[in-house]
């Protein structure tokens, strides 16, 4: 399955990447155009927030457009009668989720160390929060692709995620910024443990509550591997 993703997409994967590292060290130093004088905590917050935005989009972004394409295409009853196990597809879009999206977080990291005259105490835990968040995002949007029917409602619905993330969720920016519904409900959703335990892996002293945010991330990517199975069902 993942020789078949990478010959599939031979030609998409390499632009993704370059939209990702766009995405990642573009807002990074965009940003700073927009203020004189950026706190060191502020761009420390969208420095750490943004390889989150990085690692997901590839599964709970792309991935869902790809399959409204096959849908669309007619495509998609062929590629799930393939003989392999539905979570070997899975893995294989993780696999391929993580090699588009490490160079983007990369240099999204170097771009606002340099940018901003950060310092950054990166642990060993980078590793299982790097690992976790893409594998919750995949989840996520592999539920997204299958559990939705209509190729269109999909596409709508995986770009509006994007707007989630980035102006209501606190990836970016403490909760406490937040309106106080609206951080009650971003407590139930998964992208502000995604940035806790990024940014907990990236600095110290800014974070509480890891292994909450680990336990969240658990829960949504057990949810949504549920949703996807029920969805796909058994192998005609």
């Amino acid at each position: 399955m993942l020789a078949w993703d990478l010959a599939d997409l031979r030609l998409q994967l390499p632009i993704l990447a370059c939209v990702l590292i766009l995405q990642g060290a573009g807002f990074v130093l965009g940003i700073g155009l927009f203020f004189r004088n950026i706190p060191l905590s502020a761009a420390t917050f969208v420095v750490t927030g943004i390889p989150v935005v990085n690692l997901i989009t590839a599964g709970l972004i792309f991935e869902p457009q790809i399959v409204a394409d096959q849908r669309a295409a007619g495509s998609y009853d062929f590629l799930q009668s393939m003989p392999a196990p539905r979570s070997m597809s899975a893995m294989a879009w993780y696999t391929v989720a993580l090699i588009t999206a490490l160079p983007a977080v990369v240099l999204t990291l170097v771009a606002g160390v340099a940018r901003y005259d950060l310092h950054l105490d990166i642990t060993p835990a980078i590793v299982p929060a790097v690992l976790a968040v893409s594998l919750t995002g995949v989840l996520m949007g592999y539920a997204v692709a299958h559990a939705i029917t209509i190729p269109m409602i999909t596409r709508l619905v995986s770009v509006s995620l994007i707007f989630v993330i980035f102006g209501f969720s606190p990836v970016m920016f403490p909760a406490g910024q937040l309106p106080g519904w609206l951080a009650q409900v971003n407590r139930w959703l998964p992208f502000g443990p995604m940035a806790t335990v990024m940014r907990s892996a990236l600095v110290t002293g800014m974070t509480a509550g890891v292994g909450r945010a680990y336990l969240a991330l658990a829960a949504w990517a057990v949810l949504s591997g549920l949703i996807a199975s029920l969805a796909v069902g058994h192998r005609r």
